[in-house]
């Protein structure tokens, strides 16, 4: 389920995010989405959050996509 939104996001919308600002701005916008990720997350704070959400898949039994993926 990541890779199409992570492509969408390639293909669609940072293209069009940097279309709409400067190349300063749209470095400005990312350096300020790390800080708040630090802040609120810590060191890491996206991987730490991608383990914690698989452990919580793996708890609850979703975490093989494939059972849930039409054939």
């Amino acid at each position: 389920m990541y890779r199409p939104h992570a492509a969408r996001e390639d293909t669609d919308l940072f293209p069009k995010l940097r279309d709409t600002v400067s190349a300063h701005e749209f470095d400005a916008i990312g350096e300020d989405m790390e800080k708040q990720e630090q802040r609120k997350f810590g060191h890491d704070g996206f991987g730490k959050m991608a383990a914690h959400v698989a452990e919580i898949e793996q708890k609850v039994g979703i975490a093989d996509l494939r059972k849930f993926t039409p054939a």
